[in-house]
């Protein structure tokens, strides 16, 4: 018997079996509807704390401590033969090489342009020398690692909330707390503001040390969304602190500038203690 001469009844509309079916198939319709459109909806609070940034088209320049040795010239080991890597090693020259980034920077960078692009893709990054753009308003900045275009952020933009002093250490302006760094503890600055003239935003992302700066990062990288509940839409200054010997896993915030208000801290009071609670006090 052909399938077309089959005559297969239709649920009716007064069949309880038939009704929670449809019911069934339209809320996994919804589920799935809701699923595809989950990874392109962004976090309110993600959204919040990265302002400008998290929507429409924009270019944000990245800042960061060149290097250069005199001549431009480098020199690294490789091989003769590279088939037979145990027969012997051969230097090469490279030359013109124009600057040289140092490993925990550039894995600060690698960070924070994770934290971005999958916020806002529609934005446009390039990365430049500290030195070269330090006196460039015109676009959103984020300076990673200490050098001079750091130091003019927390000096010139809006509102100032840290500085740095010699010895290396963070102090506070707004309160009279100092991070100094000693052997084996070292402190990272996450610092958001905005230029005064331009009203662009202008980050800091930096330690006092090399360690501080990846782990400044890859705190706000991981914890963007709970930075994002405490702070809102405010500009603020966030500094953590790293044992060198653990690791950035080892961080912990030690003070968000300015304090988070009373309701946040009590809406978001689990967050605010994971956050400040030492990682290893538990282990």
């Amino acid at each position: 018997m052909a399938l077309t001469s089959l005559d297969l009844p239709w649920a009716s509309w007064d069949d309880p079996l038939g009704l929670l079916l449809i019911g069934a198939a339209g809320v996994l319709t919804g589920m799935l509807v809701w699923l595809l459109f989950r990874r392109q909806l962004l976090h309110p609070a993600i959204r919040a704390i990265l302002g400008p940034l998290g929507s429409g088209t924009r270019t944000v320049a990245f800042c960061l401590r060149g290097m250069f040795v005199p001549g431009n010239e480098l020199f690294s080991r490789a091989p003769v033969d590279p088939r037979h890597p145990a027969e012997g090693v051969t230097v090469h020259k490279w030359l013109k090489v124009p600057e040289v980034f140092s490993a925990p920077d550039v894995l600060a960078l690698g960070e924070i342009q994770q934290l971005l692009m999958s916020s806002n893709r529609r934005l446009t990054l390039s990365v430049a020398s500290g030195e070269t753009g330090r006196q460039a308003w015109s676009q959103d900045t984020i300076a990673i690692g200490p050098h001079y275009k750091s130091m003019q952020i927390l000096d010139a933009c809006e509102p100032r909330l840290m500085t740095v002093r010699q010895p290396a250490a963070f102090r506070g302006v707004l309160s009279p707390e100092v991070f100094e760094a000693k052997e084996g503890l070292d402190f990272g600055l996450i610092y958001k503001g905005r230029h005064p003239a331009t009203h662009h935003s202008c980050w800091v992302v930096m330690g006092l040390g090399d360690p501080g700066t990846a782990a400044a990062a890859h705190f706000l990288h991981a914890h963007a969304r709970t930075l994002g509940c405490l702070t809102g839409r405010r500009c603020f200054a966030a500094v953590i602190s790293v044992d060198t010997n653990k690791g950035w896993e080892s961080s912990v915030l030690r003070t968000l500038q300015p304090r988070p208000s009373w309701w946040r801290r009590l809406v978001y009071r689990k967050a605010w203690q994971k956050l400040t609670t030492t990682p290893w006090a538990h282990a």
